[in-house]
C-alpha cells in the first residue's frame, strides 16, 4: 500500500490563495525522491525554477522542509518577480500538505495561510 505522502506526487495548479490572488494559476510539481524514503521534491516555475526538498513523517502525518528553497537566478518583469517572491515565501513556510479527494492539495503554512491547488 502506498504511503499517504505519495498522494501528493503530481502536477498542481493554485486555484485559491486568498492572501495573493495574483498567484492563482501558478503551477507546482511534486516528485518522489527514490533515494530516500519519505523524501520528495517540490518544484515551481515563475521566472526562475524554485525547488526544495520535503520530508513526510508517516507516523505523525506531518511534512517538513528538509532544506532551503533553491532557485535559478534570472531576472524578469517586476510583477513576475513579485509573484515569484510570494511563491518562494510560501514554499519556505510550508507546515503541512494534505490531499483531499485525490484532486485537491491544501498547503498550510506556519503563518496560518491556506492555499488550495488542484491537479493539472
Amino acid at each position: 500500500m502506498p504511503s499517504q505522502g505519495t498522494h501528493v506526487v503530481g502536477h498542481w495548479k493554485i486555484v485559491d490563495y486568498p492572501q495573493h490572488p495574483e498567484c492563482i494559476g501558478c503551477q507546482f510539481s511534486i516528485s518522489h525522491d527514490y533515494e530516500k524514503p519519505n523524501s520528495y521534491r517540490l518544484n515551481a516555475h515563475i521566472v526562475n525554477n524554485l525547488f526544495c526538498p520535503l520530508e513526510y513523517n508517516p507516523t505523525s502525518n506531518e511534512w517538513t522542509l528538509a532544506g532551503g528553497v533553491g532557485t535559478t537566478l534570472m531576472l524578469g518583469p517586476l510583477e513576475e518577480m513579485k509573484k515569484e517572491n510570494v511563491i518562494s515565501d510560501l514554499i519556505s513556510c510550508i507546515q503541512n500538505l494534505k490531499v483531499e479527494g485525490g484532486q485537491h492539495l491544501v498547503i498550510k503554512t506556519d503563518n496560518g495561510e491556506q492555499i488550495r491547488l488542484e491537479r493539472s
